[in-house]
């Protein structure tokens, strides 16, 4: 029954509380992840997603952590997906447009300098 009310609880716009308090851990993550304490920060996405799962700024960082912090390409990749189709692929959106970019120079191919052999 909990899991079923959780569930459907996700359908329901946030309540501002939860959107401020969402918007506390974001900023927790934020200085955790500065500081490169990437699993506290990734916590602490987690309980602002879990409050607010359409807060795109907590949805770009988490990305941001897999991609740059971890080096994670897979995660990343899913992570960055997940930011722009909550964005409704709209590239006027900022995060949208920041996500598509990096996601863009993730799977694009890297030249490799090549060496002469003069």
């Amino acid at each position: 029954m909990a899991t079923t009310l959780k569930q459907l609880s996700s359908f329901l716009p946030p309540r501002e509380d939860s959107v401020e308090e969402a918007r506390l851990y974001y900023r927790r993550a934020c200085l955790a992840a500065t500081e490169e304490r990437y699993d506290v920060a990734l916590i602490f996405c987690g309980k602002a997603v879990d409050l607010d799962a359409r807060h795109l700024p907590t949805r770009l960082l988490v990305a941001q952590i897999y991609d740059y912090g971890l080096h994670d390409v897979s995660a990343a990749v899913t992570a960055y997906g997940k930011v722009i189709t909550l964005a409704g692929y709209d590239s006027e959106n900022p995060y949208c447009a920041a996500a598509r970019e990096a996601l863009d120079n993730l799977v694009s191919p890297k030249e490799i300098p090549v060496e002469s052999s003069a």
